[in-house]
């Protein structure tokens, strides 16, 4: 199955081998398929909490991949927060479909769960479905730090594709410092669009978002 244009976008983002790539809250497990049929990593992890989804995954994946790919797979039905990464293993870490607020407790979680030896060797590409301003605050907190931003648009939606680790030492800006292309007609339309929401949210608590506001509205001015 073709994979959409956020799957493709993250997809397209990891060019290096890995010992472990995790495709966390994988729903269909699109993406970690897709990857699994690259070889580009020894091990693929599949992690849903929902066990229809990783049942049915599972099935399939025992039925097709195992025969195709020359990489091993694993499914688990649990949390994200608790996976278990192993020590001495370059790791990706993909979490992707919820918002920004889950997002930024689940690699909270994760980080509390392990030693800074074992996070050293940790990547991460993360794309929330929303609240990315929030989730953006919280990663540059946990001295996270970005290796490449983007944004994609699909089905008139707007996201953004944030690949970070502990290893980078650029600064993770609240409002994205190398995404913004103001000249593409999308780029425009997706900032006016934030700046309609958080004005609309300023109306019933002007202290919590004129900060937001005035941050995206520097954008403007670069």
């Amino acid at each position: 199955m073709k994979l959409s244009s956020r799957l493709s976008a993250i997809n397209a983002l990891i060019t290096q081998p890995y010992d472990v790539i995790w495709d966390c809250c994988c729903d269909h497990g699109l993406l970690g398929m897709a990857i699994l049929k690259r070889e580009i990593a020894k091990k693929v992890m599949f992690v849903d909490i929902v066990p229809q989804l990783m049942s049915e995954l599972n099935y399939r994946l025992t039925r097709y991949a195992s025969a195709q790919s020359g990489s091993d797979w694993q499914v688990l039905c649990k949390d994200v927060g608790s996976i278990a990464l192993a020590e001495n293993k370059k790791q990706l870490v993909i979490i992707a479909g919820v918002g920004g607020e889950l997002l930024l407790a689940l690699i909270q979680q994760i980080i509390a769960n392990h030693s800074q030896q074992v996070l050293a060797k940790i990547s991460f590409i993360v794309c929330p479905v929303h609240h990315s301003y929030s989730l953006r605050e919280g990663l540059d907190e946990l001295n996270l730090g970005l290796i490449s931003e983007q944004i994609i648009v699909e089905n008139k939606r707007f996201y953004e594709v944030l690949q970070i680790s502990f290893a980078s030492t650029i600064k993770i800006t609240a409002t994205g410092s190398a995404m913004w292309d103001l000249s593409n007609r999308d780029h425009s339309n997706y900032l006016n669009k934030l700046l309609q929401h958080y004005t609309r949210m300023a109306q019933q608590s002007p202290q919590r978002f004129e900060k937001v506001i005035n941050d995206y509205k520097l954008l403007l001015n670069g």
